[in-house]
């Protein structure tokens, strides 16, 4: 039997309460392009899908006509890899994104022989997001 070849991550799912709020946030704020969107009938009503995308991130926002509550496992937080995280962090603060206080981390030791450095805010769901920069 042969390896399971894996060619990266295809994209991260996330649960939201207003679409066009969440798209708008992805868009204004990071820069993210909206590639591709779909409306799945249930029987409650629509289920609301939109595709964005920078660089190879790709997250798929989805919206149902209830609210979702989820049991079955949680990720903590989503992470975009970027260059030069201070010009990032500038740039958003421009942008009216406030940083998580105490999350700016540089450990030389994560992902070596450089190491990494991250720093986290949330999104308009109040989702985890980290930038991360790798030296």
């Amino acid at each position: 039997m042969g390896e399971i070849q894996v060619e990266g991550l295809a994209h991260v799912g996330l649960y939201v309460n207003d679409i066009r709020r969440t798209l708008e946030f992805y868009e204004e704020k990071l820069d993210f392009k909206l590639i591709h969107e779909a409306v799945n009938k249930i029987p409650e009503g629509d289920v609301l899908v939109k595709f964005v995308q920078n660089g190879s991130c790709m997250l798929e926002l989805v919206q149902f006509p209830y609210a979702v509550k989820r049991e079955d496992g949680w990720f903590d937080h989503v992470s975009i890899a970027v260059h030069d995280l201070d010009k990032v962090m500038e740039q958003l603060e421009q942008k009216g994104i406030r940083f998580e206080e105490g999350s700016y981390t540089e450990a030389l030791h994560v992902f070596p022989p450089g190491g990494s450095r991250w720093v986290f805010f949330r999104g308009p769901d109040g989702e985890n997001i980290e930038l991360n920069e790798r030296l």
